[in-house]
């Protein structure tokens, strides 16, 4: 019964290295550019064998402005077909205004009901009438003797 056990559980790793072993097989890149300029500009961008694109270039914006005016900015996009087949493209921007993606399967959110549009709109056309800082005397909690 022992032997039993131990060839089956011999036959069994066996079985399971052969089921995992995955080949992997080398995909060419066809197409590849890179530029990096003196003032921080950049391009990038390569093709593969198996259809993956991936482009992207940047520069600083009001380079020599002084740290608090300069700003990163870049602008890229991939694309690649998903294992069902399906075209996967995305395009970004990343800049002052923090990083944007767009792409047709990426979730957005719905829409902002009318009403609410309405209710930020008439809260920000009239003045704040509570802009006034208010002061309350402290309550008197201890007697001083």
């Amino acid at each position: 019964m022992k032997l039993f056990i131990t060839l089956s559980t011999l036959l069994a790793t066996v079985l399971a290295i052969e089921y995992h072993h995955v080949e992997h097989k080398h995909i060419p890149i066809v197409h590849s550019e890179s530029y990096h300029g003196h003032d921080g500009s950049f391009k990038h961008g390569y093709e593969s064998g198996n259809g993956i694109s991936v482009q992207e270039q940047g520069y600083v914006k009001n380079a020599g402005a002084g740290k608090d005016h300069e700003t990163n900015v870049v602008h890229g996009s991939y694309s690649y077909v998903d294992p069902h087949g399906v075209p996967v493209s995305v395009s970004y921007t990343a800049d002052e205004n923090g990083f944007q993606a767009h792409g047709s399967h990426i979730p957005t959110p719905p829409p902002l009901p009318k009403a609410l549009v309405e209710a930020y709109a008439k809260a920000g056309s009239h003045p704040d009438s509570h802009s006034e800082v208010q002061h309350y005397s402290k309550p008197d909690l201890y007697k001083h003797y």
